[in-house]
């Protein structure tokens, strides 16, 4: 079980890098704003071919959806795709700073006195229920990509 919303991994295919590409472009699109269509690829993002950072298009709010970063590595009969899936860097500092606000704000009232002790530990406990549905939803949403982009990549999708 992984704590931490980051994710690295590798997938290995016997296709040409090439091959390779040619299946990733075809599932990803330019990023844009607004989306008006529901036909649209599965990832938004650009791809090279050295590299490609993605993430991926989803009908419904979630700002723990990981940002997916990628390098190719041609080797004699076979492609290794690196890949690293963490969350865009302005939620966690978000969060970060959130944090920072509630305990700052909370601790010195709790050890003060001034708060009742079934109060202080809602108030000291909230933002750890909060993580962890961050954490859920991160993983969630990272374990979907994970299985996709699998099989967009070794060409089984």
């Amino acid at each position: 079980m992984k704590i931490l919303p980051y994710d690295k991994f590798t997938i290995v295919t016997p296709d040409s890098l090439s091959v390779v590409l040619q299946r990733l472009s075809a599932e990803v699109e330019a990023s844009k704003v607004f989306r008006f269509s529901r036909e649209h690829a599965p990832y938004q993002g650009t791809v090279s071919e050295q590299s490609f950072h993605i993430r991926r298009i989803i009908d419904y709010r979630n700002s723990f959806l990981p940002v997916i970063r990628g390098s190719f590595e041609a080797q004699p009969h076979q492609t290794v795709v690196q890949i690293q899936m963490s969350v865009h860097p302005f939620v966690m500092a978000f969060l970060g700073c959130w944090l920072l606000f509630w305990y700052g704000a909370n601790i010195p009232l709790t050890f003060a006195g001034d708060i009742p002790s079934n109060i202080a530990v809602f108030f000291l406990g909230m933002p750890i229920v909060l993580l962890i549905a961050f954490w859920a939803g991160f993983w969630t949403e990272a374990n979907h990509s994970r299985t996709e982009l699998a099989q967009i990549i070794q060409g089984s999708l």
